[in-house]
């Protein structure tokens, strides 16, 4: 058995929507949760709203309700059998006890602030709701019907956790593993730590559930549901972001050098066909803001096919030495997408992250493709010992 402890790294500063979310979940239950706890008297049941919903309850529940609790978590738990908008949410910030909600928190506190780092604030929050409505909706389709209320942010926290193994696979979790009376910790990786979450915690058990006839308390549904939301949401945004064209074309198609009797002179050309041949040729001689140009009408075109990695790795260069950070970071990125198996592609991850890192200010992001260049340098040992110092750097700052 293990427990995660924490992660690393982290962003500098802290993320507050994460905090809140914690500060939120856990107001709640104090101010909520535990006050409701007190058991149901026959005082209590001369009140027509009281005795109206035990009775319902006792309609659909195998047990009665005990607590005051039990019948707040009935109106406002999301219940497949009587969907509801308003508990769609509320439903994310009730617990059924004290060790669901610190596991929870847990979780979010590790895994949360490196995504909305990435994210931003308010995208972050709006990722958290939308995961979880998803991982809500996910439960209900698979207990249609059912008049259980369902209540916990465990649907939405696996968004953050699929979110967090798309952007973070690399990073280390700090983990207590324990067998018997033998503790101790390890740092794992998170694609390690993440995938037994997703393999043991949720599809074994949610297979022997499936093939049970009784059911757990456990909604293992919400669990993979949510996740597979945040896997997918990093993956459409990863690709939107990716799709930027890079680096901004001009107003106008490159100008034709022409000599004739009156000396030196410019025409407008015809217009271009062939952005791909119009980059090589500018490459070879040597008019690198007109390559800049043509590459970025060829990036824009989808169904072109890519130029040479080596062509693309060279204006990427030549970007970075002129300072047009933006622009080639994002030929970088491009490179990183269209040549996976490309001879530079360590060398484009340090570009990238060197970029991100001292230029653009995204720490987070750096650390990514640093620690990409490191893993892929195998042949070259000064892009590992330029990464390694820059991840130094970054830990410094």
């Amino acid at each position: 058995m293990f427990l995660p402890l924490g992660d690393s790294p982290n962003p500098a500063r802290p993320q507050w929507v994460t905090r809140t979310l914690v500060a939120a979940n856990v107001a709640v239950f104090l101010l909520v949760s535990l006050p409701l706890e007190r058991p149901i008297t026959r005082e209590d049941l001369r009140d027509p709203d009281v005795l109206g919903t035990v009775a319902e309850m006792q309609r659909y529940m195998e047990a009665p309700p005990r607590s005051h609790y039990d019948l707040f978590i009935w109106n406002h738990g999301y219940r497949p059998g009587a969907p509801s908008l308003l508990t769609l949410l509320t439903c994310m910030f009730l617990h059924a006890g004290w060790a669901h909600l610190l596991g929870n928190m847990l979780y979010l506190w590790i895994y949360g602030d490196n995504v909305e780092a990435r994210l931003g604030p308010l995208p972050f929050l709006g990722a958290y709701l939308a995961t979880g409505a998803v991982a809500t909706l996910s439960f209900a389709s698979l207990k249609s019907g059912s008049m259980v209320p369902m209540v916990g942010a465990s649907g939405a926290i696996s968004g953050v956790l699929g979110f967090y193994l798309v952007w973070f696979p690399r990073n280390q979790i700090r983990v207590l593993v324990f067998f018997f009376y033998l503790l101790h910790i390890v740092h794992v990786p998170a694609l390690f730590v993440l995938g037994f979450y997703l393999v043991f915690d949720n599809i074994l058990p949610y297979l022997v559930e499936r093939s049970s006839a009784a059911g757990g308390g456990v909604a293992y549904g919400a669990h993979l549901g949510g996740f597979f939301a945040g896997v997918l949401f990093a993956f459409v945004l990863d690709l939107l972001r990716g799709r930027t064209p890079a680096p901004r074309p001009g107003p106008h198609p490159p100008q034709a050098v022409h000599w004739g009797r009156g000396g030196l002179s410019t025409m407008q050309p015809a217009p271009v066909s062939d952005w791909r041949g119009a980059f090589a040729a500018a490459l070879r001689e040597g008019r690198m803001r007109a390559a800049a140009d043509s590459f970025a009408h060829l990036a824009a075109d989808e169904t072109a096919a890519p130029p040479d990695p080596l062509e693309v790795f060279r204006l990427g260069q030549w970007l970075y030495s002129q300072d047009q950070s933006s622009d080639a970071a994002a030929v970088f990125r491009y490179y990183i997408r269209h040549f996976p198996r490309g001879g530079d592609l360590d060398r484009a991850h340090l570009g990238l992250g060197l970029l991100l890192s001292r230029r653009l200010g995204q720490r987070m992001a750096a650390r990514e493709h640093l620690l990409a260049a490191i893993d892929l340098a195998r042949k070259s040992p000064t892009v590992a010992e330029t990464a390694r110092a820059e991840l130094a750097l970054i830990d410094l700052r």
